[in-house]
C-alpha cells in the first residue's frame, strides 16, 4: 500500500531565485502526484468560510425548541446598596443603687432574662420600717384631729353649753336683784355698810360677765369650729402623709428593679456586699426590638430616610433574612471615613434558647441608594451569559409566517428588584423574552411557546 510522503523540491520564484519547499506526494492511480501545501491551505480556508455561511440556515432547519416566555415590563425601580454593620442592643443600661445599704438579696445572674419591674437586688430595710411605723401612727393622730373638727360639736356638748348659759343667766339675775336691795337698804341706812354694797356690786358684775362667756360658748358650740382651724388641721395631715410617703419611697429604693425587658449581661456585686448611692449593681440590654448600626458613605446618605425599609442578613445565621426600617440618622459623619451612623430597627425572633439575634453580631444591611426611576425590567431567568456579554432572547414571528423564532438582544444590567432586573438595550415593554429553555438557543432558531 502506498502512503503519502514528503519530498523537498526546487521552486523558481520571481527574480530567478530558487527556494526549497516541502511538497506532499500522494499516490494516485499508481502514480505519485505532487500537492502544494499552500494551495491546500487556501482550499481548506474557503471550505470553512462556506460552512460558516450556511450554518444559520442549518440552524433554522433544526426542530422548534419548546420554551417558556415572559413579557418585558416597564415600572418604577430604585437602586439598593449593601452596607456592613453591627447588631446592637436598642437600650443598654448600667443599673445602679439609689441608696446606701447592704445587699441582702441578689436574685439574677448573667444571661438571665428579666421583665420590666422585676427585682434584681434588695438592700436591708429594718431601720426604715421602724421609722415608717412611727410616721403612720403620727398620721393617724393628725387624721383624727381633723375628723373631730370636721364633725363639729356633739348634741350633748351643745346641751351642756346651753345649761351652763342658763345657770349663768340665773346667777346674773339673782346678783342683779340682790344689788338693787342692797343699794336700797344702804340708802335707807338700814344696817348695810359700804363694804357690803361693794360686794353686791362686784357679784352682780361677775355673774353678768359669766353669763356673757357662757352665751358665747354656746354660740361657738352651735356654729362649730372655724374654717381656718379645719384647714390648719388638714395641712398637718398632708405634711404627715408626705412624711410617710418619703419613708415608703426610701424603702422602695432599697429594692433595685429592671427598668425594661432585657437580659443581664454583667454583675457588679453580690449578697453581703455594701453599695453606696450610684454604685452599679447589674448591666442590662434590651434585645427586642433590636437595632443594627451601619455606617453609610456620604455619597448615599442623601437617599436614606427615616422609616425607609431595610433588609438585614447576619453571617452567623446563613439563609435567614430580617426586615426592619431606619429609625435614626445621625447627622454627624466620622471625619476619617466620611460615613454617617444609621440605626435600623427590627423585631428579634424569640426561640427556646432566647432571642435569635445577639448584640455584637456582624450584619449586612441593604438600603435604598438612589431615587426611584422608570426602567425596563425582565425576569432574571431571561438572562443568558455569553462570555462578557449579557443578552436575552426575544421571541418574534418568522418572516415567512411559518412560526416563531428568536433573536438575541445584548443588554446591560441595572438595578435588581427581587426576581426581576433592570436591563438597558434594545428591549421595549410588551416584548416577549425566553425565560426557560434559553440555554441552547441559536439566533433565528424556531421555537414553540409552552402553554
Amino acid at each position: 500500500m502506498n502512503t503519502p510522503c514528503v519530498r523537498r523540491t526546487d521552486v523558481r520564484r520571481a527574480g530567478n531565485a530558487h527556494h526549497h519547499v516541502d511538497a506532499v506526494l500522494l499516490p494516485v492511480d499508481r502514480c505519485w502526484v505532487r500537492v502544494d501545501p499552500l494551495a491546500t491551505f487556501k482550499v481548506l480556508r474557503r471550505a470553512m468560510c462556506l460552512f460558516l455561511l450556511v450554518a444559520p440556515s442549518a440552524a433554522v432547519a433544526q426542530p422548534p425548541a419548546v420554551v417558556e416566555v415572559a413579557t418585558v415590563t416597564q415600572r418604577d425601580v430604585v437602586r439598593e446598596q449593601s452596607f456592613t454593620g453591627t447588631v446592637t442592643a436598642r437600650r443598654q443600661s448600667v443599673i445602679g443603687s439609689a441608696a446606701d445599704g447592704r445587699i441582702v438579696d441578689f436574685s439574677v445572674r448573667e444571661g438571665d432574662p428579666v421583665k420590666k419591674g422585676q427585682p434584681l437586688a434588695a438592700l436591708r430595710t429594718g431601720t426604715l420600717e421602724i421609722e415608717l411605723l412611727g410616721a403612720r401612727a403620727e398620721l393617724l393622730l393628725r387624721q383624727q384631729e381633723l375628723a373631730e373638727l370636721q364633725h363639729g360639736s356633739r348634741p350633748a356638748e351643745i346641751d351642756r353649753a346651753r345649761a351652763h348659759a342658763a345657770a349663768a343667766e340665773a346667777r346674773k339675775i339673782y346678783a342683779t336683784a340682790k344689788l338693787k336691795r342692797t343699794q336700797r337698804l344702804y340708802e335707807q341706812r338700814a344696817g348695810i355698810n359700804q363694804d357690803e354694797l361693794d360686794q353686791a356690786q362686784a357679784a352682780a358684775t361677775a355673774f353678768s360677765q359669766e353669763f356673757k362667756v357662757a352665751t358665747a360658748d354656746l354660740e361657738l358650740m352651735e356654729e362649730g369650729p372655724r374654717e381656718e382651724r379645719i384647714l390648719q388641721a388638714d395641712a398637718r395631715v398632708a405634711v404627715q402623709q408626705e412624711a410617710v410617703h418619703l419613708i415608703e419611697e426610701r424603702i422602695a429604693l432599697q429594692t433595685i428593679r429592671a427598668p425594661f425587658d432585657g437580659y443581664v449581661v454583667k454583675e457588679h456585686n453580690e449578697v453581703g456586699g455594701w453599695v453606696n448611692r450610684g454604685q452599679p449593681i447589674v448591666e442590662l440590654v434590651e434585645l427586642d426590638p433590636i437595632q443594627v448600626r451601619v455606617f453609610v458613605p456620604e455619597t448615599f446618605i442623601a437617599f436614606v430616610r427615616k422609616s425607609t425599609p431595610a433588609l438585614v442578613t447576619v453571617e452567623a445565621l446563613p439563609g435567614q433574612e430580617f426586615t426592619g426600617q431606619v429609625v435614626d440618622i445621625v447627622p454627624q459623619a466620622d471625619l476619617r471615613s466620611r460615613t454617617f451612623p444609621v440605626h435600623v430597627e427590627m423585631k428579634n425572633p424569640e426561640t427556646d434558647a432566647g432571642h435569635l439575634l445577639k448584640s455584637g453580631m456582624f450584619a449586612r444591611v441593604t438600603l435604598t441608594s438612589s431615587q426611584t426611576h422608570q426602567a425596563i425590567v425582565v425576569p432574571k431567568d431571561a438572562l443568558v451569559l455569553n462570555g462578557e456579554r449579557r443578552e436575552v432572547y426575544v421571541v418574534q414571528n418568522a418572516q415567512d409566517g411559518s412560526g416563531r423564532t428568536v433573536h438575541p438582544v445584548p443588554v446591560t444590567l441595572g438595578v435588581a428588584d427581587d426576581s426581576f432586573i433592570e436591563v438597558r438595550g434594545g428591549l421595549e415593554a410588551g416584548q416577549q423574552v425566553v425565560t426557560k429553555g434559553n440555554e441552547r438557543l441559536r439566533p433565528g432558531q424556531a421555537v414553540v411557546v409552552a402553554e
